[in-house]
């Protein structure tokens, strides 16, 4: 059996999970959807475990690793507790850079002692560098202050913070998602500019966004690829999910925003073969681990 594996906060909010369990049924592919945190839950008796929206992590994050690991051992994890553990601090974007993969301009704080006061008197999004939802990230507008604030807060809860410039080109454009199954393309999706405005409306779990089709350009897909083969360099495991966040600066060149391999969203309903894509994708791993 595949676990799929949410949290409480997550009920309700993770449409991924009734399009997907659909999709497991149709194929006959046995699933239960389980909270991360349960501790009447053997992990040993399924077949493979899936994170999905475990979307309180960043909230919870010494428990939340110590049950990677525990997990881990016990069942077949996805994705891998070395790809999860990478991803969960967006530090890992200064590997993506030395790397020699476009990422969008990003300036990473440690201490107070890393704060250009320069860099606070212009447009720039704040953000910690553990997070999820868009929790906790904001838009400065020149306001120097606010933004050594949001920094010194950020910092005083024991994370590091990320610094980007805003692209004004989101406005226009939005972002671009390319999901990945299997290590294949699956589908690629927009998400609108969410920090255009001052107010943002927040269901308990995260930032609602406007989210709709795309279609990838060569560039974002050559891109995307280029990610791809980087991380099946990188760990023993490819991923067996992957989202890659990007946005096209001012001159037209698609770089990195985030790379999603933890509990990403994957929005299964806006492409029709995504869902049962994904199904085979999980059922493949499930087979190979009962092997």
């Amino acid at each position: 059996m595949i676990a799929l594996v949410t949290v409480q906060l997550a009920r309700g909010l993770d449409h991924d999970l009734e399009i997907l369990t659909a999709s497991l049924d149709a194929i006959n592919e046995p699933w239960q959807i389980v909270d991360w945190d349960d501790p009447s839950v053997d992990w040993s008796t399924f077949s493979i475990v899936v994170l999905r929206s475990t979307w309180d992590y960043y909230k919870r994050l010494d428990e939340f690793t110590r049950w990677i690991d525990a997990t881990a051992q016990v069942t077949r994890l996805y994705n891998s507790a070395e790809i999860v553990h990478w991803n969960l601090d967006k530090q890992y974007l200064a590997q993506l850079i030395a790397a020699g993969i476009p990422v969008m301009s990003t300036t990473f704080i440690n201490s107070s002692n890393d704060i250009d006061e320069a860099q606070l008197q212009h447009d720039i999004i704040i953000k910690p560098t553990v997070s999820a939802g868009s929790n906790n990230t904001a838009r400065h507008r020149n306001q120097p202050v606010d933004a050594r604030h949001h920094i010194e807060k950020i910092l005083a809860s024991g994370t590091s913070v990320l610094l980007q410039p805003y692209q004004p080109s989101i406005d226009v454009n939005g972002e671009t998602s390319l999901v990945y199954l299997g290590g294949i393309f699956s589908h690629a999706f927009r998400k609108g500019p969410i920090f255009r405005g001052t107010e943002q409306v927040h269901n308990g779990a995260f930032i609602d966004e406007e989210i709709s089709a795309r279609i990838a350009s060569p560039a974002e897909l050559m891109l995307g690829n280029q990610v791809l083969d980087l991380l099946a360099q990188r760990f023993t495991d490819s991923p067996l999910y992957a989202r890659i966040d990007m946005v096209t600066n001012i001159h037209g060149v698609p770089e990195i925003m985030e790379i999603e391999l933890t509990e990403p969203s994957l929005y299964l309903h806006l492409d029709t073969d995504a869902p049962l894509r994904a199904a085979n994708v999980l059922a493949s791993a499930a087979a190979a681990a009962r092997k």
